[in-house]
Parts: structure tokens; sequence; C-alpha cells
């Protein structure tokens, strides 16, 4: 019961500071985007050898003027011990930590240009954070070395509260990208150290203008549960085939972004795991979870509901440029006009190339931003359920 009402309080008090910014999630109404993903710490240095993150950045002002949003980097992608940043007014990451945590002092110049070229464009900018940090409890690979600076440094210096060091740590950066971040995507929730919802309430202390997503929800159980859709059995309901040419006799849940917490601002959008065997341009996405979310949207009330938003990978694995590309431009045309028509937001997880958006997916994206301009916008190809798709129990292929 006290677990309970402390968090219940951490909400009312997140809340209350969302209320005096009523207006500030409102510009992701619509919104379409896309991804530049920027390295962290030892793999920024490395990587920076190779890429180029701000001519990426200029790439994407230059070639998609209609994208209103661009996600890019807190720390590393899903490994929370790389951050981008170096310099922190409450730590010397790589004197009392460890040097690998940070990029060099030259380096972590590189996200504060990408944010400048980005924002001076007019595109706001989210920030994705894997937050189980240094002790790779969740989505982060495991480092025994790194786990093992980390404990040495919360023990000494915050007699063991990992989570307050954690939020230290971060608010430190927090604090340095306010001004130029417009909003946060939290990652690897369930292993967070401390209270997810002490994490959310410290980035809004620090910056009361910022959105934020969490991929999971926060209940009073301050557990992160995702929401797939069920029948009226209450059973999940599961995809048996994507079509004809499906090759993966795996089943899979459908995914739901219609859910609403007090702590945040917009749905994290997160697809059902590519790893169960779910296409990210699924045919049960665009029948069960858009018009769901769609739905939603037409009674949005800024200061009561999340902004329904879709976060999609382009490819088979999230990150890989050589991972098959499963989207043709008039599905991913549709995706985006079907959502942001309706209110809600979408960003594209395509894959990077040497600081770039790999080249077959700017393709598409260049496509669908000459489509946005034309007034009226060209019709989009109707949806249509594939030749031999179905869920597990339907009777008939359709």
């Amino acid at each position: 019961m006290k677990k309970q009402l402390i968090t219940l309080m951490f909400a009312l008090a997140i809340m209350k500071l969302s209320a005096q910014n009523t207006s500030e999630s409102e510009w992701l109404l619509g919104s379409w985007g896309v991804r530049l993903i920027v390295e962290g710490g030892v793999e920024l240095d490395k990587a920076s050898k190779s890429s180029d993150w701000v001519k990426g950045a200029q790439d994407i002002v230059d070639n998609l003027p209609t994208v209103g949003h661009v996600f890019t980097n807190f720390n590393h992608r899903a490994s929370g011990y790389w951050f981008t940043l170096r310099d922190n007014p409450y730590v010397d990451i790589a004197k009392e930590i460890h040097p690998d945590f940070v990029p060099s002092l030259e380096n972590e110049q590189i996200i504060l240009d990408v944010i400048d070229v980005l924002k001076k464009a007019g595109k706001k900018v989210i920030l994705y954070i894997a937050t189980d940090g240094p002790s790779a409890r969740s989505g982060t690979k495991d480092n025994a070395e790194y786990k093992t600076a980390w404990e040495n440094y919360y023990n000494e210096k915050f007699n063991g509260d990992e989570g307050l060091a954690y939020r230290t740590l971060c608010r430190g950066f927090i604090e340095r990208f306010k001004g130029l971040a417009d909003g946060y995507w939290l990652d690897h929730t369930s292993g967070i150290a401390g209270e997810l919802p002490d994490f959310i309430k410290m980035i809004k202390e620090v910056d009361p203008t910022v959105i934020i997503a969490s991929n999971g929800i926060v209940n009073n159980e301050n557990t992160s549960p995702h929401n797939y859709f069920k029948d009226e059995k209450g059973e999940f309901l599961l995809v048996e085939s994507d079509g004809v040419d499906d090759q993966d006799d795996r089943h899979y849940k459908i995914r739901s972004f219609n859910t609403d917490d007090l702590y945040t601002d917009f749905t994290s959008g997160h697809p059902t795991p590519l790893a169960w065997g779910a296409p990210p341009n699924s045919w049960a996405y665009e029948e069960f979870t858009f018009p769901e979310i769609a739905n939603a949207m037409t009674n949005y009330e800024v200061t009561k509901d999340n902004i329904k938003h879709a976060w999609m990978p382009m490819r088979m694995k999230w990150t890989s440029p050589k991972a098959e590309l499963m989207f043709d431009t008039e599905q991913a045309y549709r995706f985006v006009r079907t959502l942001t028509d309706a209110g809600c937001a979408i960003t594209w997880g395509n894959t990077n190339t040497y600081g770039f958006i790999t080249e077959d997916e700017m393709v598409l994206m260049k496509e669908i931003d000459k489509r946005l301009q034309i007034k009226p916008m060209p019709h989009y190809v109707p949806y249509k359920r594939p030749e031999g798709a179905k869920l597990v129990g339907e009777d008939k292929e359709n």
C-alpha cells in the first residue's frame, strides 16, 4: 500500500509538471520521423574513423523536408553503458568509473553538432536511452568488467544506492541536453536501476518541456507489461500466417499501442519483437493495431492521453543494413498516411550506413516525402489482407 501511494504521488507530481506545458507534446501529432543512429562511448570513437553523422543529419534535412522529428542517441543503441556525451557535471566518468563509457572530448561534439543541424532545420529531436545502464540487467550485453567498475563506483560514492547513482549520472547529461532534446524514448525499463517513476520524475524536473515514451507501461506495481490483442475469451490473438509465401511457421501476438499511463506523453510504438517471427510490415498491424490507435486519437486530450505513436523497423533486424528490407514504397507510404492522417505519429526504425540512412531505405523515404509535399496528397493503395494470411483458429484463408 505504501509503495502504491508513493508511486501515485510521483505520478501526480509529473502530471502537474505536464499540465504546465500542455502544448509541449502537440508537435508530435501527425508527425513522421526517421532515425539517425549515433554510436556511444568507445564505439563512437571507433566508428568516427569511417562515419560522418553530421553530414548524415544534413542529408536528412536536405532530402526529407516533411520529416518532423528524428530519433538519435543519448547512449548507444541498446547498450546502456556507452554514452554519446563525455563531460558530466557530477562525475568524471572516464576517471571515476570506466574510460570506455564515454567518447573522447572531441567526439562528444558529434551528437551536439547532429542536433544543431536538425534543430536549425526545424526538426524535433528525440533521444534514445537504454535505461538498464552499466549493470546490463536487461537488453544491454553483459560486460563483467564494466559491471564491476560501476558497482565499485556506486558502492563507494553512493553507499550502495545504485538507483540514485544512475539517476545522478544521467541527470548530468539531461542537463546538458536541456534545450536541445525535445523528448526521450526509454528502453530496457525492466532492468533500470532504482524505480522507473523516479527516473522519469528526474527528467521532468530537469526539463519539464520534454516529452517521454517508455517501452513498457508503468502501473501501480511498477512493472512494465506490453499490451497485445486478445479475443472475446481473453486469449491472445495469434497470427498463423503472413501469406502464401510465409517462410516462418511461428505464431506471434499482435502488439497494441492503445495504452495510457500517468508518466508518459507518447506511446513507445515498439512492435511485436522481430525475434518472435513478426515482420515489421505485418498485415496484423494494418488490420488491428492501426485502426485501434487511429480511433483512440479521435478522443485525444493533451493533458490526459498519450499520443499514439508507432516505431517501425524497416528490416527483419533493427540495425542491420544487410537484413531483408520488408517494405515497398506503397506500403511504407500507406503506413505513414494511415497514421499521420489520424493524428498519430510514426518513426521509422531505419538502419544507418556510415552515418547516413541506408541508401535503399532513403529511396523509400524520398518518395514518401515527395508525395507528402503534393497538394492534395496522392491517394495510397488501400489495405487488403494478403492472400493466405490468417490468424490461428480462422477456418479459411482470406
